[in-house]
Order: structure tokens, then C-alpha cells, then sequence
């Protein structure tokens, strides 16, 4: 793994126009965790912390790989897991979601609709950081059973988690 590329929002002549270097600020202030943004050769993909994803958490750092995505939205979505995690879980690798290593510790109920809790916080807290909704995936994308979530549940927690945040916020 390459360390020490620059984030698609600060690359010089980027149109990109979000707000990076606070959301890096913030997310350190509020989780403590740090942020590693890298490159990974072939053979990395796929393989603990990643797997599928072009992000990870090792329990230590949040990992932001390469792949043409935006990195305000990769940062902002793994802070909002960290953020919404119980406490016995944030300082496993990817939460204990998965895939991985204690992913069959969390009831796919509980992982599905903690992921909607995450994305739809996700979309509270975007503005703040110049995040535009439609650089942010679908609330259901990444859920193994859609007929798991409970909406309104969702949708209640990550509005009180963001009461929680708003007077932190940059």
C-alpha cells in the first residue's frame, strides 16, 4: 500500500469544491482516529482491510484508497460508521459490519439497518463540508435484505446523532 497521496478535493485544479481539510479536522477531534489515504496495487484489492470497498477501518485509522471517488465522501462516510457504532465495536476492523473478521458477530438486521442509519446521517451532515447529495449513494445500496430495514428507526437515529454533532460542526 502507497501512503501519502493527496485528496481528490485538494488536487490542484480540482473542480471539486468540497470542503476536506475541515471535515479532516473535525473527524479527528471527534473520533481521534487517524486518516491514511493511499494507493493499492492490484494484489491489495480485496484483501482486509478493503475487501470490495475503496475504504476501510482498521480500528486504528480510517483508510481511503484510490479509485476515483471522492474522498470528502469516503472520509464522511466512515466517520459517520464510527460515529454510529456501539462502543464495543469501534475499535474492530470495519466496525465488525464485514465482510471480514467478526462480520458474523452483527445479525445482518442490525448491519443493514445501521448502514442506512450511516448513509442517511451521511446526507445530514454533507452540507457541512460542501458534500453535493448526488455524491452520495443510495441510503439501501450496500444492504444484504432490503425487507430488513426499518425506515422511520433510521431515519430517528441519525437525525438525534446529528442534533448530538450540530454544535461541533465546522
Amino acid at each position: 500500500m502507497e501512503t501519502g497521496r493527496t485528496p481528490c478535493c485538494l488536487a490542484p485544479g480540482s473542480p471539486c469544491g468540497t470542503r476536506f481539510t475541515p471535515l479532516l479536522g473535525w473527524a479527528f477531534r471527534i473520533t481521534g482516529k487517524a486518516v491514511t489515504l493511499c494507493t493499492l496495487s492490484d494484489a491489495e484489492r480485496g484483501r482486509a482491510p478493503f475487501f470490495a470497498q475503496p475504504v476501510g477501518f482498521d480500528g486504528r485509522a480510517f483508510l481511503l484508497a484510490f479509485d476515483h471517488g471522492c474522498d470528502t465522501e469516503k472520509l464522511l462516510h466512515e466517520v459517520c460508521h464510527w460515529l454510529l457504532a456501539p462502543q464495543k465495536r469501534r475499535g474492530r476492523a470495519n466496525y465488525g459490519l464485514g465482510p471480514g473478521p467478526g462480520a458474523s458477530a452483527v445479525a445482518e438486521a442490525e448491519r443493514d439497518n445501521e448502514e442506512v442509519t450511516v448513509m442517511l446521517l451521511e446526507r445530514l451532515l454533507a452540507p457541512h463540508f460542501g458534500l453535493a447529495e448526488e455524491r452520495i449513494a443510495k441510503p439501501d445500496y450496500n444492504v444484504a435484505n432490503r425487507r430488513n430495514l426499518d425506515w422511520e428507526a433510521c431515519a430517528e437515529r441519525a437525525r438525534l446523532r446529528y442534533e448530538e454533532l450540530a454544535a461541533a460542526l465546522p
